[in-house]
């Protein structure tokens, strides 16, 4: 082989190495900004995804309705009970027992496990123990925590 054959095949070889790495780093680049694009609407996604949900929590903080009963009026033992009549989770349900009256009101037993989560249609129930001289009326103050 001559010299310039060599030259020029040395030569050929670079030029194809340099076309080879040229194309390797086009491909390269598109590949990541593809990569990045997928990343991006991703992103957007979870971010819809997780809108939506806060505004479900928010919505559903609308619904939950927990009322206060004690069913079967009598001295003695009964039962105070919260029933969540709402369609959604109560969150962070708290009550407060006074009277409507002068006298004090009955003791309720239970009432540690608050703040508590009641599910849609789900009671909760403490012991209440009216005795002779405790109001026959009472104010409970029900309220849901955010």
């Amino acid at each position: 082989m001559k010299p310039e054959d060599t030259s020029n095949l040395i030569a050929a070889i670079g030029t194809v190495i340099s076309v080879v790495s040229a194309g390797v780093a086009i491909w390269a680049f598109r590949s990541s900004r593809k990569t990045a694009k997928e990343q991006a609407a991703l992103q957007a996604r979870l971010t819809a995804i997780e809108e939506e949900r806060r505004g479900e929590e928010v919505e559903a903080r609308r619904h939950a309705q927990v009322t206060a009963s004690i069913p079967g009026v009598r001295n003695g033992p009964g039962q105070l009970v919260l029933t969540n009549e709402g369609p959604a989770v109560a969150r962070s349900v708290t009550v407060a027992i006074s009277s409507a009256d002068e006298a004090k009101p009955p003791a309720v037993f239970g009432l540690e496990r608050l703040p508590g989560r009641p599910l849609a249609g789900q009671p909760m129930s403490f012991d209440l123990v009216a005795s002779w001289g405790d109001a026959t009326l009472i104010n409970a103050l029900v309220r849901l925590g955010r």
